[in-house]
């Protein structure tokens, strides 16, 4: 993938260069090509798309999610930002026109200028203005260190103004966010974690160290109501099904009962259901409490 100042930086002349761009070089946006029989690739088209607009710009919302992993991210279609964008328009590319946005914004990833994670999160919310997605999202780039409660609070305090969608969700989410808490370790947790915050439970703590009563380490759970010391273990359908696993969670049972804890099981059809039978069993432990 080269532009046509690529080709004059190489050398070729402007009779060179014409002839090429006639019969050989194939035209993927005015004033980029690519070279013949060069297989086409999502992340060269995303760089593609990049040099065929002008500075700043940058590949935004889902296609950046796509880059970084995210829920909600897509790798079927090109997305980017730009102040103006004067190309014609492709299948598949979509363009966003902005001007609250400069280098600062941006960061490089596989050599292609991309929406820092923090903006990318605020555009995805804006797309999907729901609580529920956001808090997903935001517990997914927490996971994968591409964010913190500081970058991404200055990021909302920089870009957000009313009347903006998205807005209300983020905040929701933000005000919500314990920095001193780890993130969770999957959105199926993240959905967890919700359950229970709409069930009612103050402050479930993620990823939650249990020690015994003198201090030493028991295990990490995945969600944890201390005040109740109740720890919830989401299993998987993919988890715990050869007989030394079974074995392994049984003794890691034992420990955290030891300790004085009491262990619940939450499977995905419980997360996908509501959850109605595992906040009942949490009413009924409360209760006897």
């Amino acid at each position: 993938m080269f532009t046509l100042r690529d080709a004059r930086e190489a050398g070729l002349t402007h009779g060179q260069i014409d002839t090429r761009v006639a019969s050989v070089w194939t035209h993927v946006h005015d004033g980029v090509y690519r070279m013949p029989g060069v297989q086409p690739t999502w992340k060269g088209d995303l760089l593609a798309a990049c040099w065929a607009g002008s500075a700043p710009i940058a590949i935004s919302h889902r296609s950046a999610a796509g880059l970084f992993e995210l829920p909600g991210g897509r790798t079927d279609l090109i997305e980017l930002t730009c102040r103006r964008w004067r190309r014609s328009q492709r299948s598949g590319l979509v363009v966003h026109e902005s001007r609250r946005f400069d280098n600062a914004d941006i960061e490089c990833v596989d050599g292609i200028p991309v929406m820092r994670p923090e903006r990318v999160v605020l555009d995805l919310a804006g797309m999907h203005p729901n609580r529920r997605y956001v808090e997903i999202l935001v517990q997914a780039a927490r996971r994968k260190r591409l964010i913190t409660f500081e970058s991404t609070r200055d990021v909302f305090d920089q870009h957000a103004r009313r009347g903006l969608r998205g807005v209300r969700a983020l905040r929701t989410v933000l005000d919500l966010w314990d920095p001193a808490q780890r993130p969770t370790e999957s959105d199926m947790e993240t959905r967890l974690l919700q359950l229970l915050v709409d069930g009612g439970w103050p402050a479930p703590s993620p990823q939650y160290e249990i020690c015994d009563r003198v201090g030493n380490f028991v295990a990490r759970v995945d969600m944890a109501l201390p005040t109740l010391k109740v720890a919830i273990e989401y299993d998987s359908k993919q988890e715990h099904s050869d007989e030394f696993q079974l074995q392994r969670d049984a003794r890691r049972r034992n420990r955290l009962v030891a300790a004085g804890w009491r262990v619940i099981s939450a499977r995905y059809a419980d997360v996908s259901s509501g959850g109605a039978e595992l906040l009942d069993a949490i009413d009924a432990i409360a209760r006897t409490a």
